[in-house]
């Protein structure tokens, strides 16, 4: 046995003693101290160092021993099977010595059903009357034993017991017992024992035969549920795991954020901190039920992809087409039904898109020319009815479905030679708005169509406060690349075998187009509180006399006439000037959370290596000047513009259409849309139907890629090798097949980390990023960053 739960509960306890020394258990089950600032101990301890200590000797020295720590040493060594009279004797020793609550709470901590030791009541019982002078420990006994000045010990250790006779547990114990020793007269308190708590080194195997002699049962740790991709919540992990029943609101988020993988970013935004804010009494199941409600919600959708299909079906029907005299829907023995179904299937087989299609058509096209040329007229036919069906099949796809049920929108932009390729959407769902709420539970309260009139004051107040603030609650974010609404991250992914012969899943691309526009444009509305003066006429009519953004500034602003006229009254109004984007989790994180559930995908479906196209490559692939030949602009001078693009060979790539700044970033980049703000690109000129326009052509196309670059090459391997690190997973280069040898990175997916997600999954919200500057990593569509 090479993992001990007694290993787990100790680092689950705050470990500090002192000053700079905690106590830690390995792996192996041995308890050792180190220190991290030697020169404020009083006593030579190096720091790294390994040793057994008593506790007595820590506390006698003169150091404040925290019950953290104490509880995490105790709660290992019964975890491991250790004596518990050893154990009573060096808590008690530690206590008197310090002297401090601490040892006695640690000791205590094995009281009661919230305890992580593994004794029962009983024994502890037991123990304790060993060690305490009176016997035995019953309420009734425990208010005989008279204290020096008059007083009963049962007055402190009353509280010791619960109603109906019970041990209490915790701290209230611990106090309990103080109060009752420091009561006793000279005479009666304890005096010091020798043995102490002196732990000897004990390995797993040693630990594990202790435990099976006692016959004890380890308490087993719960843990989160995982989603369906392979994430859980650290957060709801920690919560599932605590050990007060009840308590304080900030004790219990103390208490959570000393879990495993807890991050302050994900009790943000579960609304926990919120939650517990104030609160003097919560239970552990008002804790865990409101984790459990409010769950960050990553979930994922799939385009393209293989998709299942009737292959015998598909082959009865190319036999039968091939085989026809006429066009298929003239033909009465095959008509537009069979054509329809083998069109779908087709392009289901082919996992086609309408670029994909379209480019095949196109391709026939040019043979069929160059056949024409050359004289070959029954070849260039051919090619021409090639064509033709290429051309049915994309538009049957684009305007009738017939093809994938779920088909991907950016297969072009791939290295060749690739298969199986689709797009993962990490997403959140969309939260209802506030106002919508208010209307369905008013509903369900009065019933459909039950005028205002008839709601009570304080409801119709509600109606009035959740409808002005309606127009600015944030709607779901949408992006110009995806129908899906509020998609964090996504990745363009496709398999490969590498030139090592591994199965690679290759990420062609990771983005977060939300967090990029949310960079740009900052994220929820923009704002504006401006104040109303007015007057109400008798008819209840309302004349607003003066604004300001402050009442003082509307009440300046209100002619002098008025004032001593009416009744003036003020309103604070607030109104919606701009928009940014709602706001969202994993702002600079997006790529680790994306980067995860490639490492997760590729466990659990048999992949060696998941690999990372280069930056140069990305550069290339979103240089527009690669892909578009003109870009002819006109600035209305509202801030929108007309914008128009041609291909290469000269056709439309962008129909004459008006946009806003915001739009034309979304349609050529950033760097290019910034060169049509300022103006840049040759004129048109006069008299020409393009009077008034500018081109941009060539290098002015041309972006530099800098921010690919940085983060191909560095970020995104740097995160793998670090976040790796613990399965023994390395980055690695090779290459692959795609019309020559492609260079790439790649992580192993090692065994250890293949077992480890597959069995545990990973926490949902992960460290800082590795990139320095907030949304640093956050790479536009156009292959810049905002921070170069």
């Amino acid at each position: 046995m090479d993992y001990l739960d007694a290993t787990y509960l100790s680092s689950e306890a705050n470990r500090e003693i002192g000053r700079g020394v905690r106590f830690d258990v390995d792996q192996s089950g041995k308890v050792f101290e180190v220190a991290n600032e030697p020169e404020a101990l009083p006593m030579e301890v190096t720091a790294g160092e390994q040793e057994s200590k008593s506790l007595a000797e820590f506390a006698k020295s003169g150091l404040d021993v925290y019950a953290g720590g104490l509880k995490g040493l105790a709660q290992a060594w019964v975890g491991i099977g250790g004596d518990l009279e050893r154990l009573a004797t060096g808590l008690r020793d530690a206590a008197m010595a310090g002297p401090n609550e601490s040892a006695w709470d640690a000791f205590l901590m094995g009281l009661g059903k919230d305890s992580t030791l593994l004794w029962d009541t009983n024994e502890a019982k037991a123990i304790l009357d060993k060690y305490l002078p009176y016997q035995p420990i019953t309420e009734a006994g425990a208010a005989k034993v008279p204290g020096e000045d008059g007083r009963y010990m049962g007055e402190g250790m009353g509280e010791f017991f619960a109603p109906g006779g019970q041990l209490k547990t915790g701290v209230q114990v611990s106090r309990a017992i103080r109060k009752g020793l420091n009561m006793l007269p000279p005479s009666m308190q304890p005096g010091p024992m020798s043995a102490g708590l002196s732990i000897e080194p004990v390995t797993g195997e040693q630990a594990a035969a202790m435990l099976a002699a006692k016959g004890v049962q380890q308490t087993a740790k719960q843990q989160a549920p995982r989603s369906d991709i392979g994430f859980y919540s650290a957060v709801e992990d920690a919560a599932l795991n605590l050990q007060r029943n009840s308590g304080a609101g900030q004790a219990f988020l103390n208490d959570i954020k000393k879990g495993a993988n807890v991050k302050d970013e994900e009790i943000k935004w579960l609304g926990l901190d919120d939650f517990l804010r104030g609160k003097k009494n919560v239970t552990k199941q008002e804790v865990q039920d409101y984790v459990a409600n409010n769950r960050v919600d990553v979930q994922e959708v799939a385009l393209g992809g293989r998709q299942p299909f009737d292959s015998k079906r598909l082959n009865e029907l190319l036999s039968e087409y091939n085989s026809l005299k006429q066009h298929p829907i003239d033909d009465p023995s095959f008509g537009q039904e069979k054509y329809d179904e083998l069109i779908r299937l087709m392009n289901i087989r082919d996992q086609s898109t309408e670029y994909t299609l379209y480019q095949e058509a196109e391709e026939f096209e040019r043979m069929a020319q160059r056949a024409q040329r050359e004289g070959d007229t029954f070849a260039a036919e051919k090619y021409f009815r090639l064509a033709e069906f290429f051309n049915t099949r994309a538009e049957k796809l684009d305007l009738e479905g017939r093809g994938m049920d779920s088909p991907p929108k950016f297969g072009q932009y791939t290295l060749p030679g690739g298969e199986n390729y689709r797009e993962i959407l990490l997403t959140m769902p969309p939260k209802p708005l506030k106002f919508d709420v208010f209307l369905k539970s008013m509903g369900e309260k009065y019933g459909g169509g039950t005028p205002r009139s008839q709601w009570s004051a304080e409801d119709n107040a509600d109606f009035e406060r959740l409808l002005k603030a309606y127009k600015s609650e944030e709607g779901p974010y949408r992006s110009s690349h995806w129908e899906q609404p509020n998609v964090l991250a996504h990745l363009r992914v496709n398999d490969r075998v590498d030139a090592d012969g591994k199965k690679m899943l290759l990420v062609e691309e990771v983005q977060s187009d939300w967090h990029q526009a949310g960079r740009d444009y900052g994220y929820g509305p923009k704002t504006e509180t401006t104040v109303e003066a007015y007057y109400e006429t008798k008819s209840g009519q309302r004349i607003p006399i003066g604004f300001g953004k402050t009442k003082e500034e509307a009440e300046a602003s209100i002619d002098v006439g008025w004032k001593n006229t009416v009744d003036i009254k003020y309103e604070t109004q607030t109104r919606k000037i701009g928009e940014g984007v709602p706001d969202a989790p994993f702002k600079d994180t997006w790529y680790q959370l994306a980067l995860k559930r490639a490492l997760q995908y590729a466990a659990e479906n048999g992949y060696d290596r998941v690999g990372l196209t280069t930056g140069a490559r990305q550069a290339e692939r979103y240089d527009l000047s690669k892909q578009i030949k003109s870009i002819a602009y006109k600035d209305n001078g509202d801030g929108t513009y007309v914008i128009t693009a041609s291909t290469p060979n000269n056709r439309p790539a962008l129909a004459a259409e008006t946009v806003d700044s915001e739009k034309l970033r979304e349609l050529v980049g950033k760097e290019v849309a910034d060169k049509i703000i300022s103006g840049e690109g040759k004129e048109f000129p006069k008299n020409s139907f393009s009077e008034g326009m500018k081109e941009l052509t060539g290098l002015d196309l041309q972006v530099g890629g800098e921010g690919m670059r940085k983060y191909y090459d560095e970020v995104y391997p740097k995160f793998l090798q670090k976040y790796g690190k613990k399965w023994d997973a390395k980055m690695g280069n090779t290459t692959i097949e795609a019309d020559g040898a492609e260079p790439v990175r790649y992580i192993d997916i090692t065994p250890k980390m293949k077992q480890s997600v597959s069995d545990s999954g990973q926490p949902l919200f992960t460290a800082a990023p590795i990139a320095t500057g907030a949304g640093s990593a956050t790479i536009a569509q156009d292959g810049e960053t905002d921070g170069n």
